[in-house]
């Protein structure tokens, strides 16, 4: 069974750690940068992203949901 226990934030996170909280690539996140969607800090050559900054970012997020009328995409042939 999964471990549900929350841990909390650094206060300051790199790149890879936001990734990591993310769940997404240090790519994505730096394009999420340069976008304009998530602060960053810059220290020298380096990106750093404050905790509050990172959760605002989640909070922003569009939340998705299934439409109950929509039927499953058919399965293809062949392959």
């Amino acid at each position: 069974m999964a471990d549900l226990t929350v841990q909390p934030l650094p206060i300051v996170m790199t790149t890879d750690e936001v990734a990591s909280i993310l769940r997404c690539s240090p790519d994505s996140v730096r394009r999420y940068v340069f976008s304009h969607q998530l602060a960053a800090i810059r220290i020298g050559r380096e990106r750093r992203f404050r905790a509050e900054d990172v959760l605002e970012f989640v909070a922003s997020r569009p939340l998705t949901a299934r439409s109950r009328g929509r039927r499953p995409r058919p399965q293809r042939r062949g392959r």
